[in-house]
């Protein structure tokens, strides 16, 4: 550890390096705080301090995966390789790869696109005249990437086909495991692994994307399926194969379209396609290809488009994230009701009022406050506060129970659109309130979140909801916003998560309805957690929005429960009963790949 911290105090300097060591400590008391054991608070903290090497890690748990003998259904895959002057020594490995493959019922399809390089077709024609399952088209002319693709693909006779770059390796495994996958959900029209990346030389692997299970508003931000991805081939048939206007994204527009057409799409949680990187490629920098970067904002204009969606692409403000995203439109006919339960904290409120009522909305909003029995004193002022800005009042002494007051405010509103938001929220830019109501309009969208910061500064109270195997958890939780790039982007793009907190909740009325509202048997805690749950049972997709980001003075009115026994005892039972009412959710997260750390929420594989 010694070593490890001299090395970092030289590559990085001291101060950045006491100051790394101080936010772990912190977060070290935050974890006791919350409930977590000292052993997971200690082995979590040091391992934030001390990453696991990768490489080693990710070599060493690929030992322990048992691979089956074996499938019911074998099905023809036809690999897909479009192939352009590419040196030797990264072609042959690829192809050695996709040809040492433990799944026998599979063609290796390669389109080679006018190259130049004598070398490519001298390799072709050997592979060719070595292995009656490899087939070999030589354009006469370039066409590029799509064109050069869709010849390979008219080639093609298996029922699936799998995509592969010219330059990478698969697994030995990666079909059979893709093939047990599709023995498994035989429905399957898309299904995509997880990958990394791997040095030019194909020594050192890193990088790995562990991505989520099918997740369309994420796949919307970032094309995170990629590779090794299989698809049925009749799907790309349909879709008419690969555009050429998209070329340098053009999978991503190609599984864009199908995902219109099915969402029938699966994933394989294996490290099954190695990315390699070279010099000047998308893999390394897709900054590299500035034609890309216009592919894909053409691709992402016609979905919407497609779609009957209105709105815009922007794109996100930190030039390390290279990548566009929507903000949909709402409705004239739109209208927002603001939920706001709220006892005997005047100050505090008028303080979420008063923010409401001067930052530009973008939508139309009404206001539900919803009292369960402040004092004579402090309702008279809350009733000329809320008088003055033209605000409901429901005033019900009740004991207090979160579900039931926001059940009675929803019942007292009438937009189509509810926000719940905490009495402890100031919010903050312009048009806030539209960008969330035009991702909740969305027809497959349930509940939609933002980002909330602690107040003086940018560091995260909440950036979504993981449903972790100690529970669920704020992910990033008291990280510094400023200048970061969470896992993915996840702080930074529209993200689909599990779960988002209920201190800032928006779902349209009906879908509320249809989930059953809040469960009035959870009064304090979870029930956020569990009006998502119900949600992604009934088939929607809920949504974290960081481009809002709004001040969150965390449990003002109630304090923190980890600050009293009786609390935390009284939490712990909420959790039970909260997977009693939703078992199949428990240790389970579809926005949460099983590779990562499942005691915490901040999306590390070590």
């Amino acid at each position: 550890m010694i070593r490890f911290l001299i090395k970092k105090i030289k590559q990085k300097g001291f101060l950045t390096v006491l100051k790394l060591c101080f936010l772990r400590i912190v977060h070290f008391f935050r974890m006791i705080r919350t409930g977590y054991g000292f052993k997971v608070a200690v082995k979590t903290c040091i391992g934030l301090i001390k990453p696991v090497e990768y490489d080693t890690l990710v070599r060493s748990r690929e030992a322990e995966i048992s691979h089956p003998e074996g499938l019911e259904y074998e099905p023809l895959v036809s690999v897909i390789i479009p192939v352009y002057n590419i040196d030797d020594r990264f072609l042959r490995p690829c192809l050695d790869s996709c040809m040492s493959q433990t799944y026998r019922n599979f063609e290796v399809c390669v389109s080679d696109d006018n190259s130049s390089m004598e070398s490519v077709r001298k390799t072709l024609s050997e592979y060719e005249s070595k292995y009656d399952n490899f087939h070999v088209v030589y354009r006469k002319e370039n066409g590029r990437i799509s064109v050069n693709t869709n010849t390979a693909l008219s080639i093609a006779k298996g029922e699936f086909v799998a995509l592969v770059d010219d330059d990478d390796l698969l697994e030995p495994y990666s079909l059979l495991e893709m093939v047990r996958y599709i023995n498994e959900h035989p429905e399957t029209d898309i299904v995509y692994s997880d990958e990394d990346m791997l040095s030019e030389d194909g020594t050192y692997r890193h990088d790995p994307k562990f991505k989520p299970d099918w997740s369309p508003d994420s796949f919307f931000s970032i094309m995170y399926t990629c590779h090794l991805c299989m698809i049925r081939k009749s799907m790309v048939e349909k879709v008419g194969g690969f555009d050429k206007s998209a070329d340098g994204a053009q999978d991503y527009d190609l599984i864009m379209k199908i995902s219109e057409l099915t969402d029938r799409i699966g994933h394989v949680p294996q490290i099954l396609y190695h990315w390699r990187e070279i010099s000047g490629s998308t893999a390394l920098d897709m900054s590299a290809k500035s034609y890309l970067l216009a592919g894909t904002e053409r691709l992402k204009t016609a979905a919407m488009e497609r779609r009957g969606q209105k709105g815009r692409l922007e794109w996100c403000p930190l030039k390390e994230v290279v990548q566009c995203y929507a903000v949909y439109d709402t409705e004239d006919s739109d209208k927002v009701s603001i939920v706001i339960p709220s006892k005997d904290n005047y100050k505090v409120l008028k303080r979420c009022i008063d923010s409401i009522f001067t930052v530009p909305a973008g939508v139309e909003f009404e206001v539900v406050v919803v009292d369960n029995g402040s004092s004579g004193k402090n309702r008279s002022k809350i009733e000329k506060l809320l008088e003055q800005h033209g605000c409901k009042y429901i005033y019900e002494p009740l004991d207090f129970n979160f579900s039931r007051m926001c059940n009675i405010g929803a019942a007292h509103s009438s937009g189509n659109i509810i926000l719940f938001l905490n009495d402890d929220i100031k919010v903050q830019g312009d048009g806030w309130l539209a960008r969330m109501a035009g991702h909740a309009r969305l027809s497959h969208v349930g509940a939609v979140g933002c980002k909330l910061y602690y107040p003086k500064g940018h560091m995260i109270q909440h950036c979504g909801v993981v449903n972790t195997a100690v529970g669920p958890g704020h992910a990033f939780y008291g990280i510094d916003d400023v200048g970061v790039v969470m896992y993915g982007g996840r702080n930074l793009l529209p993200y689909n998560f599990s779960v988002v907190t209920g201190a800032a909740l928006m779902v349209e009325r009906h879908k509320f309805d249809e989930a059953g509202g809040f469960d009035e048997s959870l009064a304090i805690a979870y029930n956020d957690v569990a009006l998502c749950f119900s949600l992604l049972e009934k088939g929607y997709y809920n949504v974290l929005r960081p481009d809002v980001s709004l001040v969150h003075y965390e449990s003002v009115s109630r304090g923190f429960d980890a600050d009293d026994s009786e609390k935390t005892k009284r939490r712990i039972r909420e959790m039970e009963h909260l997977y009693e009412l939703h078992p199949s959710m428990k240790g389970y997260d579809p926005c949460f790949n099983p590779n990562l750390k499942n005691d915490n929420a901040d999306f590390r594989y070590e």
